[in-house]
C-alpha cells in the first residue's frame, strides 16, 4: 500500500496552493509595521522548499510554476526569473531528499540555506548583467539570510499545524 494516498495528496496540494495564495495576499496589503529595519523572509520560497522535503509528491512542478509565476507578477518582479531559480533549486533539493532524510535537521536546513542564498546571489547577478534597478548587495544577503533562518520555524508550523509528516527513505523509494 502506498504512503500516500490519492485523496490525501490532493487535500495537502490544495491547502498548498491556499497557503501561497494567503502568504500573496498578506504580502500585499498595505501593512507598514514601523520601520523594519531588516527585510521580511521570503515565506513562499520557505513553505515550498519545506513541503518538498517532506513529501515531494505535494508539490509538483506544475503547481510550483503557477505559483511562483504568479508571485512575479503580483509583485513586479521579472517575469520568471525569481521562478525559475526557485524551480532549479527546489528540483536540486527533491533530488537530494533520499539523503537528508538518513542525517538530522541540520544537514536539511544547510541544504536549503545553500539553495536560498545561490537564488538570491544569482537573481542579484541576472539584475546587474540587465542592467535593471535593484536593491543593495548587503539589503538582498540579509533578505536571504533572513529566510534561512525562518526555515526552520517553518518546518516546525508544517509538522505541528499542518500535520505534514517527513517521509522515511522506505517511502520515499516507492514513489
Amino acid at each position: 500500500m502506498s504512503a500516500l494516498s490519492a485523496q490525501h495528496v490532493w487535500g495537502y496540494r490544495a491547502l498548498f496552493v491556499v497557503l501561497c495564495l494567503a502568504l500573496m495576499t498578506l504580502k500585499l496589503l498595505p501593512l507598514n509595521l514601523g520601520g523594519a529595519r531588516l527585510p521580511g523572509p521570503d515565506l513562499l520560497v520557505a513553505f515550498a522548499f519545506t513541503w518538498i522535503v517532506r513529501q515531494p509528491a505535494i508539490v509538483p512542478l506544475g503547481v510550483l510554476l503557477g505559483i511562483f509565476l504568479l508571485a512575479d507578477f503580483l509583485f513586479h518582479r521579472p517575469p520568471g526569473l525569481w521562478t525559475l531559480l526557485v524551480i532549479l533549486a527546489s528540483e536540486s533539493l527533491r533530488r537530494r531528499r533520499l539523503t537528508m532524510t538518513e542525517f538530522p535537521f541540520l544537514v536539511e536546513w544547510g541544504a536549503a540555506t545553500m539553495a536560498i542564498m545561490g537564488m538570491v546571489l544569482l537573481n542579484q547577478m541576472a539584475m546587474w548583467v540587465l542592467l535593471a534597478d535593484t536593491d543593495p548587495l548587503g539589503f538582498t544577503l540579509v533578505h536571504g539570510i533572513v529566510t534561512a533562518a525562518v526555515y526552520p520555524a517553518v518546518v516546525v508550523a508544517s509538522k505541528f499545524v499542518f500535520r505534514l509528516r517527513k517521509l522515511g527513505p522506505a517511502e520515499l523509494e516507492s514513489l
